[in-house]
């Protein structure tokens, strides 16, 4: 002991000596603080609803200064925590919360989700304060959207008058969500039968906004898809859907439903309307010759005689009866119709119809796409919608998967396509096909699944090809057959091949005719189509043409005199060209025409 004493001291005495005069030391002491150590200032915190039992935060501070045992921390979304709140207490020197624990505390503190946000925390010691740090911190959703209108109380009777009008008005809170949020939130609104569960939903529209307006058309639409009756109350669920696009996939968030009751109208057009009334004398008031309006597409159409005479009032049935449905000139007025001048409301009571234009036949229209009425030149011939079908694919070997060589199927009769068609099926391969509405238009398609939905009956020889594009299938014998599209009765059918024309084709020839001309170097074909039909595309100059049985051969000439010898009902458009030959004249305004000569029903049409 005496040792290290003297071994101390004699050190001691070595330091002392060899400081001079100019050396001043202290005693160093540390240095007071009580300051956050972790995380670092500006760090950013993005919460994933994916890990909610993750820690997300472990606040670390150091404190020499202040020898509490006792510390709150505090946040604010202000830097000078004017408002600021307590987020927990800890003994120690560390604090920490999970993802859940901190987001709900920041929702609380309503930090709108998916917005990144400055938040500043410090550490209260009770006398003492930590300088703040600041970091960007982004929550998650956790509250679902909330529908705030309409209630359960809501009833709507949907009209076709008013279908472009508002009828329902939902609005919605997102309680999580500032106003003006930055997030990209797709809102769907949806609607299933009531007690359904959802199990099958139609959709009323998306928005990013909180409020989506459904109109009378749209709404009825939606009800009348889940398979609920027109023109009878019916109880539906509705809620709102948001979906958010995350890294870590979609975030889906469901409201709690409301339940309203809406009535649907009747959407279906009846196949044909019937006219009754002294101003269709053909018909008269009564039922033993109502004239029918045959629907093709949109459009009621047919020929019809009218007449101003014993008042000249007429109305539309649905049925062959007085009831229950008729359409009178309000029916269609109220409905935004543009009706022909030579139409307007009788007044008599029951606001029938009146024609006040000059007595004949014409071809009455009423469009129920477009809104019209319209009174025009009969159609002599057939009438279809379209003035022929195409076919195009390789169950049609003739025409193949193009244009250059598309199959014809005229219109042969009221609203039937028909004709004689070679389809191919090898073995199940090369056997697709479509219908087309236009030639060269790819868009006008109609595969199987468009006829199936509209109801048709087709041939067991067809079937969907599911080929991507649910095209036709041929799945019979490959040849030759008479096929028949017929859109008034909805059926596709094939028959044996017709060739019950005289001729396999007849031939055009002249300057009416401008593609031909006068000489047998391209004479223009009109093919047998079947039954007695020729038919093809046929442009037209004002000019002199005639038929012929046998190509390149004078004498097989037929003029106009021969066919209105033989009974025919001859388009309008064409007249005896009185050029010492009696040929043909077209009268009408030049153009590409489809030509019909019907053989057995004796007219001659274009359209």
């Amino acid at each position: 002991m005496k040792n290290l004493l003297k071994t101390l001291f004699f050190t001691l005495s070595i330091i002392l000596i060899s400081c001079n005069d100019d050396n001043n030391f202290g005693l160093v002491i540390p240095q007071s603080s009580f300051t956050i150590v972790s995380p670092n200032n500006g760090a950013s915190l993005f919460l994933n609803n994916e890990n909610e039992q993750n820690t997300a935060l472990t606040l670390v501070w150091s404190d020499n200064f202040t020898n509490s045992d006792s510390y709150t921390i505090e946040v604010s979304t202000a830097e000078d925590f004017t408002e600021p709140i307590a987020i927990g207490t800890s003994t120690s020197n560390t604090f920490s919360l999970s993802v859940v624990e901190l987001n709900n505390i920041l929702l609380n503190y309503e930090v709108s989700a998916f917005e990144e946000t400055p938040l500043y925390i410090r550490v209260n010691s009770g006398e003492q304060l930590t300088d703040y740090i600041e970091l960007i911190i982004s929550t998650y959703p956790e509250e679902n959207p909330v529908i705030i209108n309409p209630d359960s109380t809501f009833e709507v009777v949907l009209s076709d008058i008013t279908e472009n009008e508002s009828a329902l008005t939902v609005e919605w809170d997102d309680p999580d969500f500032s106003v003006d949020t930055s997030a990209e939130i797709d809102y769907y609104i949806e609607i299933a039968v009531a007690g359904s569960n959802f199990v099958t939903i139609e959709s009323l529209g998306n928005t990013q906004d909180r409020v989506l307006e459904s109109t009378h058309g749209s709404l009825n639409e939606a009800v009348l898809s889940l398979g609920l009756n027109a023109d009878a109350a019916s109880q539906l669920d509705l809620r709102v859907r948001s979906v958010i696009e995350t890294a870590n996939g979609n975030l889906e968030r469901i409201s709690d439903f409301i339940t309203i009751t809406v009535t649907p109208y009747e959407t279906a057009l009846p196949p044909v309307i019937y006219g009754v009334g002294a101003g269709m004398p053909n018909a008269g008031w009564a039922w033993d010759t109502p004239q029918e309006f045959i629907l093709q597409g949109a459009v009621y159409s047919g020929n019809v005689t009218l007449s101003p005479d014993n008042g000249g009032n007429f109305r539309f049935f649905a049925q062959q009866d007085w009831g229950p449905i008729s359409y009178n000139f309000p029916y269609y007025e109220v409905r935004g119709y543009t009706i022909d001048s030579n139409l307007i409301n009788a007044l008599d009571g029951d606001s029938n119809f009146q024609f006040i234009g000059t007595a004949g036949e014409y071809l009455l229209e009423i469009d129920t796409e477009n809104k019209t009425i319209t009174l025009g030149p009969p159609i002599i011939g057939p009438n279809c919608e379209f003035d022929q079908l195409w076919l195009v694919g390789a169950g049609v070997p003739d025409a193949g998967w193009g244009w250059e060589t598309a199959v014809q199927l005229p219109c042969t009769g009221t609203g039937v396509y028909s004709g004689n068609v070679t389809l191919q099926n090898n073995g199940g391969a090369d056997n697709n096909f479509r219908f087309f509405t236009t030639e060269g238009d790819w868009g006008s398609g109609q595969n199987f699944l468009y006829f199936e939905g509209e109801g048709y009956t087709i041939d067991s020889n067809f079937t969907n090809a599911l080929d991507g594009d649910s095209n036709f299938a041929f799945t019979g014998t490959t040849g030759e057959y008479f096929l028949s599209v017929d859109t008034v009765n909805k059926t596709i059918v094939l028959d044996a091949a017709q060739v019950n024309c005289e001729f396999d084709q007849l031939w055009l020839v002249g300057a009416g005719v401008p593609d031909a001309g006068w000489g047998w170097d391209s004479p223009i074909e009109l093919a047998c189509t079947g039954a007695g039909v020729y038919s093809a595309d046929v442009t037209f100059a004002n000019d002199a043409f005639r038929f012929f049985t046998t190509e390149g051969d004078w004498g097989s000439g037929r003029n106009f005199p021969y066919y209105e010898g033989e009974g025919y009902t001859i388009d309008s458009n064409f007249v005896n060209a009185l050029d010492g030959d009696s040929n043909f004249q077209f009268v009408g305004t030049p153009g590409s025409y489809t030509l019909t000569m019907d053989t057995v029903n004796k007219t001659i049409s274009i359209q």
